[in-house]
């Protein structure tokens, strides 16, 4: 497959590892131009040079995002998908968070996703065109103990994509969510000490009916549909990328830590 996004630019926020590196060279397999920002470098060369462009910024800072937005626009003339998935965990029960780590988290997980829909949206709402995609969690469809203020940053992401779908549905914006359950990045791995993450794999799908963890290029097919026309009839949609995680509570013989017997 390839060509769905032809002559399509997108702007991705989070660009350089993990979900976000993958859907950048998913976009471009696809045919987009891309412009990509991350307060990290790219973590490989992608090769296109004429159609992929890494900025090292700092999705918090509204001047930032405005200078990656004026890239795209001032070279590719248009802006047709955002990609926001700029995000950090905190894996910490709420008794134990400080409130400078309740602040910092909102800071990146949602003043990001705001500030990034601010800055692209104007030029959306003139061209009456636009896919914007969001990163959230299956964190943000369900309750998890373990992390409940990054679970509430991810409920607001949500929020935030299905006000965006009501408001403007009808000025040709579509808005969605992804909401991915335990996949192989960087930051499920620092999860686990290290080198010790293979060892660590079932305690990470303990309650994931697929009882595997996911693949980054899995959540990237998932925001290159919701980017491409043949999402064209679908907005406000949250869309869990989880292996069933987030469909419900799996019998009792089912969760387990050790892996599935063939």
């Amino acid at each position: 497959m390839g060509g769905r996004l032809n002559g399509k630019t997108a702007v991705v926020l989070g660009g350089a590892r993990g979900i976000g590196f993958a859907t950048v060279r998913e976009f471009l397999r696809e045919g987009a131009a891309v412009f990509a920002g991350d307060v990290l470098p790219a973590s490989e060369d992608l090769g296109a040079a004429d159609r992929v462009h890494f900025a090292k910024i700092d999705a918090t800072v509204p001047e930032d995002v405005s200078r990656l937005v004026t890239a795209a626009l001032e070279r590719s003339g248009r802006i047709d998908i955002l990609f926001n998935n700029v995000g950090r965990s905190l894996p910490r029960p709420l008794v134990d968070t400080h409130p400078d780590e309740f602040d910092d988290i909102f800071r990146v997980n949602v003043k990001s996703v705001f500030l990034a829909c601010r800055a692209v949206l104007p030029h959306m709402l003139q061209r009456r065109s636009g896919s914007i995609v969001n990163m959230s969690s299956n964190g943000g469809l369900i309750g998890r103990p373990g992390d409940p203020i990054y679970n509430a940053t991810k409920h607001a992401v949500i929020g935030i994509t299905r006000s965006l779908a009501v408001a403007y549905a009808h000025l040709g914006i579509r808005v969605n969510a992804v909401c991915p359950g335990p996949i192989d990045t960087p930051m499920l791995r620092g999860f686990a000490p290290a080198g010790d993450f293979d060892q660590h794999v079932p305690s990470f799908v303990a309650s994931t009916p697929a009882a595997r963890v996911g693949r980054a290029e899995e959540v990237a097919h998932a925001v290159v549909f919701l980017a491409s026309d043949e999402s064209a009839f679908i907005t406000g949609a949250a869309i869990p990328v989880d292996g069933g995680k987030a469909a419900g509570v799996m019998p009792n013989d089912r969760y387990r830590i050790n892996p599935p017997t063939p």
